[in-house]
């Protein structure tokens, strides 16, 4: 085992916090399930640790038609999905991808804003969040800024972040009713990254029937597919439609082969996906 000493400091305040996450090789914890897992490979080595538990407006949820949904960085994964039962009901693509990060233990101390900003290819909530449309506040000593998801995150494991910077809140707007899918494919039923994630989000299903899609582990980031969205929208959601609109979906992906699978694997689950999911949510006019 890999063994090195760090100061720990535990600050009340976010501007207490965000002076000391100034100093060189200080890094932010709240659950800790990525920082730690990196500390103990050596792959980083903090000469501080700054635990942000203690700052009270880091756990705030808010919650109403007109304003949507905003929640603090320090909320737990569990916490969100077990205690907030709006999130299931108006987010429920969300919902499922946060069913699915990691063990039930994991997700005891693990966090959304945790997730995204591991930035792994493989996140289980980014998909959804970008279905949704998402907005990060960001802030730092030189005030707050606001970023959508889509444009958070630059590569594996690197997002726009700034040194002495951290995501304070998640903003999801309320476009209305929805519904939503979030499937993940794994080399095992137990715990276990993605091969390839999908989110599916319906905005107005019996409306306008807004229709977005996102993947996991199909890029150097996870990915949002405008194109497909583009091209489905006001269509009739035949199964020649569908067809069509799932191999845009494949044609916009360009995965790699790894341990978890294969790039030919992920490229055809690409299609098959969004198929699958359409037909869950019973969208699709079969027979046409």
């Amino acid at each position: 085992m890999i063994t090195f000493s760090y100061d720990y400091v535990k600050p009340k305040t976010l501007d207490e916090a965000l002076e000391i996450l100034n100093k060189e090789d200080a890094y932010p914890i709240l659950g800790g399930t990525d920082l730690i897992v990196k500390m103990r490979a050596g792959r980083i080595k903090p000469k501080l640790v700054v635990d942000l538990k203690g700052i009270d407006e880091l756990f705030h949820v808010d919650f109403s038609k007109d304003a949507g949904l905003t929640f603090g960085a320090g909320l737990k994964l569990n916490v969100l999905i077990e205690e907030f039962s709006y999130i299931k009901e108006y987010y429920p693509t969300l919902y499922q991808g946060i069913r699915v990060v990691g063990g039930y233990q994991t997700r005891n101390r693990g966090t959304v804003v945790g997730n995204i900003c591991n930035a792994s290819p493989a996140s289980d909530t980014a998909p959804a969040l970008l279905t949704y449309d998402a907005e990060l506040t960001l802030v730092s000593l030189n005030g707050e800024r606001k970023v959508k998801i889509k444009d958070f995150f630059t590569g594996p494991g690197k997002t726009v972040l700034e040194k002495g910077e951290i995501v304070k809140s998640i903003h999801i707007p309320y476009e209305g009713e929805s519904v939503g899918r979030y499937y993940k494919v794994s080399r095992i039923k137990a715990v276990d990254l993605s091969t390839i994630g999908m989110a599916l989000t319906i905005i107005d299903p019996k409306g306008k029937r807004d229709i977005r899609v996102a993947l996991a582990s199909v890029a150097p980031t996870p990915v949002r597919i405008f194109e497909a969205e583009e091209f489905i929208k006001d269509k009739e959601l035949t199964m020649k439609n569908v067809e069509e609109f799932a191999q845009i979906v494949q044609d916009s992906v360009n995965p790699i082969t790894d341990a978890r699978g294969t790039a030919e694997y992920r490229k055809r689950m690409a299609k098959i996906l969004p198929i699958k999911l359409l037909r869950e949510l019973n969208m699709i006019k079969e027979g046409l």
